[in-house]
């Protein structure tokens, strides 16, 4: 019996977009890769917005275009796309030099860019074919208040978000630029709010290996291209573990093409001491499968056959939030700690549930959150 041919819905759906876009990015490339998938799309008809979506989502829509002719109907949207990210792109680099002298003058010391800011100034063409919501910043815990500081004397708006000692490892903060546009701050103290993974990297074991950004600021250091490639593999699976987007993985695919023999070596030696060999094996297969990137057959060997690890339920990424959630109370150093946790989720602070239940009666917040979280738990 012949199968039935797919829907549009269906064919364009996040997983299925991310099997038809990868062969464009993938090496070898193959002319008919570009040709098929201009068949499929002439085919479904899709509308430009959906089109655009799909590129979006997948964070390679000016990426693509640098590199191959995308449907003719796109071209319009696309240059004015590329126009408004370049303007945007100028003025949130602007006031991140700003940013990073100010904290340098204020004696902040230390402080790292990574995730998608490092990956843009570091590897790609230009920093504008890697988009990216925000700017993460990584520092160590005794600066928060100084930098916090200098941020609010900049002008940058706390945002709405949980706290706590345990809870939450960073804090996002907002800032207008001239003609309406948004730059984000993600101030990070810990490299992940996973307790499993929080721990992987200190700003200082970054800074030791790291590099200076000298495009921004010569203050400004990013980790080095071993550990950028551990932290994008860590991020993939450690923050967004239900999704899969094709920047993620042509981060880390371009990061991997940069290594040479002896990084491999250095590569395998951090996975093991900070037990990501399965995070990082898992990244580095998938970039295989999807990309044809090239990894040593030794070095995906030693990273797979290595111990079980407890960062490795990351790698499981269809189970229920209690399970990650019981691994993170595994992860804390103390019963006091685990308690800490515990009651930080459950009970946040009554003016934080208050605003995030929409509601000023703090029995009421509590208990909408309450159920909410029941639904989930059952759900999953």
């Amino acid at each position: 019996m012949a199968t039935a041919p797919l829907s549009q819905s269906k064919l364009l759906s996040r997983s299925n977009s991310l099997a038809l876009l990868a062969p464009l990015l993938a090496e070898p490339y193959r002319a008919e890769s570009s040709t098929a998938l201009k068949a499929i799309f002439d085919h479904i008809a899709p509308s430009v917005d959906t089109l655009l979506s799909i590129l979006d989502y997948h964070g390679v829509t000016l990426l693509l275009a640098s590199k191959h002719s995308l449907p003719t109907k796109l071209q319009p949207a696309l240059l004015e796309r590329k126009a408004m990210v370049v303007a945007s792109e100028g003025l949130r680099s602007q006031a991140l030099l700003t940013l990073f002298s100010q904290f340098s003058a204020a004696g902040l010391a230390h402080f790292i860019l990574f995730k998608g800011g490092a990956v843009a100034h570091t590897i790609y063409q230009q920093p504008w074919h890697r988009p990216r919501s925000d700017a993460d910043i990584l520092i160590d815990e005794i600066y928060r208040p100084l930098a916090n500081s200098v941020l609010a004397n900049l002008g940058y708006q706390k945002e709405f978000a949980i706290e706590g000692k345990y809870v939450s490892y960073q804090s996002s903060y907002s800032l207008t630029l001239p003609g309406g546009s948004k730059q984000h701050i993600d101030l990070h103290w810990r490299i992940n709010n996973r307790q499993a993974l929080a721990q992987a990297y200190s700003v200082e074991q970054l800074h030791a290996d790291g590099q200076s950004l000298n495009a921004l600021h010569d203050t400004v250091v990013v980790p080095s291209t071993v550990d950028n490639l551990l932290i994008a593999c860590l991020h993939r699976l450690g923050h967004h573990a239900t999704e899969e987007r094709l920047i993620w993985l042509y981060d880390i695919h371009l990061l991997a093409s940069k290594l040479q023999s002896s990084d491999w070596q250095v590569l395998l030696s951090k996975s093991r001491h900070k037990q990501l060999c399965a995070i990082v094996a898992d990244g580095l297969a998938t970039c295989q499968t999807r990309l044809g990137t090239i990894v040593p057959d030794t070095i995906m060997t030693s990273l797979s056959d290595s111990k079980l690890e407890p960062s490795a339920l990351f790698v499981n990424r269809d189970l229920p939030e209690w399970r990650y959630f019981m691994r993170d109370l595994k992860s804390m150093p103390s019963l006091s700690a685990r308690a800490g946790l515990i009651r930080e989720t459950v009970l946040p602070p009554a003016a934080y549930v208050r605003q995030q239940m929409g509601t000023n009666s703090t029995s009421l917040a509590y208990m909408k959150r309450l159920i909410r979280g029941i639904k989930r738990v059952r759900g999953a």
